[in-house]
């Protein structure tokens, strides 16, 4: 069963609960971290009914326990067995899947398939989420002031769910969030977008946010945060010690540095040394000339 939206697969899980569970749970969405917020939160669901559910994370997840526990194992899309145990409930997660992965499973498969999510469907889910977690704080979250924050902080969740939590708490005293809160709170997108950019670019890790260039100035900081992410990948692919980063950054490194390798960042660091040589006496729109530098490097092989 393929289901298109947030709502339908949780209608589908009340329903089935809490005796009929589907064996196996996929979801698909491109950001990594929507994708832990769902697993997380289908998780919480399945143990509310099983108090006794344990949450393993990779294959290991998969080997047999001396007393056989009921277990949630968590796996990367296309990873594991396709025919688990009645001990055992299987959470795939992925960006997207094969026909061929999807038919294997097909018929013990609820799966949550955000993959082709329209901008407006990703806007009023996003939206309906950060009512969730207000009204989880006991405040309320008008739809008018969601799309406020939204307008100020882009489309990143991540970021999203930690403005509303910080509003949540800024708003102690009352039930409702105002777009003063916000106007009080909440960072302006020019000041929390420069690092989320350059990590979109060379992460693939998130919906690239939009940035207000003013001068050439601005494209070669944005440059030296992308050779940064460069250099980190290069240091991450080497192995040794792992440069200091917090949980949900690593989270999201080093699986890709094990996917790509190290040559996907010394290629894109040569293009943008010579990139940069080239942008100094360039007389382009800076707006233009990111817009350049995107395209080459999402188009260098090895991506």
């Amino acid at each position: 069963m393929k289901l298109k939206s947030v709502a339908a697969f949780e209608k589908q899980l009340r329903e089935a609960s809490p005796l009929h569970f589907s064996p196996i749970y996929l979801i698909l969405i491109s950001d990594p971290y929507e994708r832990k917020f769902y697993v997380q939160k289908l998780y919480q669901f399945l143990s509310h009914y099983k108090p006794k559910l344990v949450f393993k994370n990779g294959e290991e997840g998969l080997e047999l326990t001396l007393f056989r526990e009921e277990r949630v194992v968590h796996l990367d899309v296309e990873k594991g067995v396709k025919k688990p145990s009645s001990d055992l409930i299987l959470i795939y997660s992925g960006e997207k899947c094969t026909s061929t992965f999807y038919e294997a499973i097909e018929n013990d498969v609820v799966c949550l398939d955000l993959s082709l999510e329209k901008p407006w469907e990703k806007k009023e889910r996003l939206i309906e989420e950060l009512q969730k977690i207000a009204k989880q704080g006991q405040k309320t979250l008008s739809i008018q002031v969601a799309n406020k924050l939204l307008e100020q902080v882009g489309m990143d969740f991540s970021l999203l769910k930690n403005e509303v939590e910080k509003l949540v708490l800024f708003s102690s005293g009352k039930k409702l969030i105002e777009e003063k809160d916000i106007e009080e709170i909440t960072k302006t997108e020019k000041e929390v977008t420069a690092w989320q950019v350059a990590e979109a670019l060379v992460w693939k890790s998130k919906e690239m946010p939009i940035y207000q260039f003013k001068d050439l100035s601005d494209v070669l900081a944005l440059i030296a945060l992308v050779r940064h992410h460069i250099y980190l990948g290069i240091q991450i692919c080497k192995g040794g010690d792992m440069p200091s980063l917090r949980k949900n950054q690593l989270e999201i490194y080093l699986p890709f540095c094990q996917k790509v390798g190290p040559e996907y960042f010394v290629e894109r660091l040569l293009f943008l040394f010579e990139f940069e040589l080239k942008a100094k006496s360039a007389s382009f729109d800076p707006k233009l000339l990111w817009d350049l530098l995107v395209i080459y490097f999402e188009n260098l092989k090895g991506k």
